[in-house]
């Protein structure tokens, strides 16, 4: 399976999805013109890697701003990951945020509580 590498701009974040070692990240801010544009590609990629995922999947957020049409495609791909969890799959979110940003902090905690996966909350000086 090919990686998903889309480099980021100033309105899309930096998404790196490596297939073989699981490693899946979005960093940077996402406000897209077209946020199904841009994300259906991230989503049908982890349709089709959740047939064959690496032995363990981290999906790494480090997020300085993004709008509501991308937290609706964030919880879009945190459901798809909480999927592969659930049918025995290792899966984990770490969600990055300034020591200082609690609404970043308050994001991450929120979607936590809607999915079972475990999430490490990690914070940046």
């Amino acid at each position: 399976m090919k990686d998903l590498i889309i480099l980021p701009s100033k309105q899309n974040p930096d998404l790196q999805f490596i297939a073989s070692t699981g490693e899946l990240s979005i960093a940077g801010q996402s406000l897209p013109e077209n946020v199904v544009l841009l994300y259906d590609s991230v989503l049908n990629w982890v349709d089709e890697y959740s047939n064959n995922p690496a032995p363990k999947t981290v999906l790494t957020f480090k997020m300085r701003y993004y709008n509501t049409a991308t937290s609706r495609m964030f919880f879009s791909l945190i459901k798809k990951m909480n999927n592969m969890f659930k049918n025995g799959k290792s899966v984990e979110i770490h969600w990055f945020y300034q020591k200082d940003d609690e609404d970043m902090l308050d994001a991450g905690e929120y979607f936590r509580d809607l999915v079972d996966l475990p999430f490490k909350f990690i914070a940046i000086e």
